[in-house]
């Protein structure tokens, strides 16, 4: 594996047997382990962990003749599966050199799981 500084600090960090380095990233997540790229250092933060949101955020990104029908079947695929749109963007055409492409964002809840954290 290619011994980057964000790979050597990981290691000196965390002895853990893996295959590839995003494994040993994964392991230093878990353990509220984050690379700061801007320090080139890994760093902890223990700050207790939020409430997830119960919101679905999706962006679609397609040609720009096609997102459209592209959002459409993922938003019927979506609520027939138990989400409840909430929002969709209007589509967003990407700039030079992906003009050709646009983007639609879709805000979904899923209805299925009301269970509170």
């Amino acid at each position: 594996m290619k011994q980057t500084q964000k790979y050597s600090g990981a290691c000196r960090i965390l002895t853990f047997p893996h295959q590839t380095q995003d494994e040993l990233y994964a392991e230093l997540n878990r353990l509220g382990w984050y690379w700061t790229p801007a320090k080139q250092q890994w760093e902890r933060d223990e700050t207790l962990a939020q409430p997830a949101s119960k919101l679905i955020k999706v962006r679609v990104w397609a040609a720009k003749e096609s997102v459209e029908n592209t959002a459409e079947l993922f938003l019927e695929n979506a609520e027939i599966n138990g989400l409840r749109l909430i929002e969709k963007s209007p589509p967003y055409p990407c700039r030079p050199p992906k003009q050709l492409e646009s983007r639609i964002y879709l805000t979904f809840e899923d209805i299925t799981n009301n269970n509170e954290l």
